[in-house]
């Protein structure tokens, strides 16, 4: 394969990565910031550590428990949606379809749903009505078009 066709294998491999990653954005950002933070802390563990006489090996094997642990404390992203949100969806939806929003019927979803991260952010919410919104499950946007 010459350099040119590798170039074009990379390109496209990077954009459909980017295409698909870029709807779990939110979850992305979440853990990189949260495993940011649990190895810098190991890292400043490690020196500390090293610095007070303990051997590197046992330093590094102390930082790195450090580090889970720090890992594992940190909380979870929320699912909680902002009323601003809510009452934006809602709007929005009432004015596309006309209709009025019953919280009897109607429930506000997920598109691309939370556990396969998917945001709280407007453009990820949707009304839909009660039964669909419990057939739809957590499958993604793309596959319920099919």
């Amino acid at each position: 394969m010459g350099d040119d066709q590798l170039r074009v294998v990379y390109v496209i491999t990077a954009f459909v990565a980017f295409a698909f990653l870029y709807r779990r954005k939110e979850a992305i950002q979440h853990t990189v910031r949260q495993v940011a933070t649990a190895f810098i802390c190991a890292v400043i563990a490690f020196f500390v550590l090293w610095k007070l006489g303990l051997r590197p090996l046992v330093a590094y094997i102390v930082a790195l428990i450090i580090g889970v642990l720090i890992r594992r404390a940190q909380p979870r992203r929320s699912r909680y949606i902002s009323p601003r949100t809510k009452r934006q969806a809602i709007a929005k939806w009432e004015k596309e379809t006309g209709q009025t929003f019953n919280r009897r019927l109607h429930e506000l979803d997920h598109i691309l749903a939370h556990s396969r991260g998917g945001g709280n952010s407007g453009d990820n919410i949707q009304v839909l009505t009660r039964k669909k919104n419990r057939s739809k499950g957590a499958r993604s946007r793309w596959r319920d078009d099919a």
